[in-house]
């Protein structure tokens, strides 16, 4: 589950956004945020240590809408293109 926390904090996503995507209650996902700040994952700093993604890994998603306009996110911004998506 602590796998799913950090995925959840780097998405963007709210709490119950994140929730409903992964069928999960959010009791017990507040349960497991919970227990992961208790042991300690976020470190003293508040922060998580993140790579960088490489240039070989890079990518770009592009979503046409029937209007025409095109809206290009990158990969690593999943979070975002979910929230531009559900605006559609």
């Amino acid at each position: 589950m602590f796998t799913l926390v950090v995925q959840w904090r780097e998405s963007g996503l709210t709490r119950k956004e994140f929730c409903l995507q992964h069928g999960i209650t959010l009791a017990k996902f507040g349960y497991w945020i919970a227990r992961w700040r208790e042991d300690g994952s976020v470190g003293d700093s508040g922060f998580i240590p993140m790579g960088s993604p490489g240039v070989a890994g890079h990518s770009v998603l592009s979503v046409v809408y029937p209007n025409g306009v095109r809206l290009e996110v990158s990969s690593a911004d999943l979070g975002l293109l979910s929230r531009l998506i559900a605006l559609g």
